[in-house]
């Protein structure tokens, strides 16, 4: 298929000439991975997830996840957190920087990660979740998005519920 025969998304004010987008993935989306991938006519891409935390307590091994080429844009910054306040400071900072857009990480089964009440582990707590989503969104200057799963487990599927909501 001719890639340029691909439908146009919009997101925010923002319009990709296709929908082909390179989804965020921890240990594989460094930037010269996402260079090659925008060279083969990727359109959008994420860079890998980053604890918002990390950035806040100035994390050493962070600043590499968040180097962003020139030639990359459009691009999203995939944050995890669970704190609505420090998840807002630390969206507002990453605006400032070259990135197009926020993604918030509310996908991600890890242990580590949802023991900390952030990823999928939100998927349980959707007026938390939609408490993030606001205070990041209201903080930032870019579009909000929102990587979810299809539930919590097998048994609490809420996947169009909980989309509805972030929306709102």
């Amino acid at each position: 298929m001719d890639i340029h025969q691909i439908r146009k998304l919009q997101i925010g004010s923002v319009t990709l000439p296709n929908n082909l987008i390179l989804g965020p993935m921890a240990g594989v989306t460094d930037l010269p991975f996402r260079l090659l991938c925008k060279e083969m006519g990727c359109n959008m891409l994420y860079t890998e997830m980053v604890s918002a935390k990390a950035i806040l307590y100035k994390n050493k091994n962070t600043n590499i996840l968040l180097n962003i080429d020139k030639a990359e844009h459009p691009i999203a910054v995939q944050l995890f957190g669970s704190d609505p306040d420090i998840m807002a400071e630390i969206g507002a900072k990453v605006a400032e920087g070259p990135c197009d857009f926020i993604d918030i990480n509310m996908g991600c089964p890890v242990p580590k990660v949802v023991n900390g009440g952030a990823g999928s582990a939100l998927l349980r707590d959707p007026r938390k979740a939609a408490e993030i989503v606001k205070a990041v969104a209201a903080a930032s200057n870019v579009p909000v998005t929102v990587k979810i799963r299809k539930g919590w487990d097998d048994k609490s599927v809420n996947a169009v519920e909980f989309a509805k909501r972030m929306e709102d």
